[in-house]
């Protein structure tokens, strides 16, 4: 019998591959990318908040954070609110790359859409969803 868990990791191990070959144009990688994202559509947003989104330690962020920092993409200023934090914003240069990405299609969701059916596609969709929720409720997800 197929490993459910071991067939998405490697759809996204594959899906990864392939974005990181496209991303070397723009000189970065998925992770960063997934973090230049969040801070654009997060306006003035800390660190701790970004780890969160994106479910990752926070150690990994900052390794990521020091990078999009030395590429100029990010600058990092101290919160009016609380001099203990940073918040993240983009450079012009890190809005430049974002506008030269098209990121307007979800071309896995089109694949997946076209083998499985757009009802499917949804409704996998959802029933994900349920499954994240699940487990960071704390859901037992290991091996037995």
């Amino acid at each position: 019998m197929d490993n459910i868990g071991q067939l998405i990791k490697q759809i996204s191990n594959i899906l990864i591959n392939d974005l990181n070959k496209k991303l070397k144009d723009y000189d970065i990688t998925f992770s960063q990318l997934q973090v230049l994202l969040v801070i654009n559509d997060n306006s003035k947003i800390c660190q701790k908040d970004i780890a969160e989104i994106l479910k990752i330690k926070h150690t990994s962020l900052l390794d990521i954070l020091k990078i999009l920092e030395r590429k100029e993409l990010i600058i990092k200023n101290t919160s009016e609110n609380n001099a203990k934090y940073s918040e993240l914003l983009l450079t012009t240069k890190g809005e430049k790359v974002l506008e030269h990405l098209d990121l307007g299609k979800d071309k896995t969701q089109e694949l997946m859409a076209e083998t499985l059916g757009y009802a499917n596609v949804e409704e996998m969709l959802s029933k994900f969803k349920e499954v994240l929720n699940k487990l960071e409720e704390g859901a037992d997800n290991g091996v037995q």
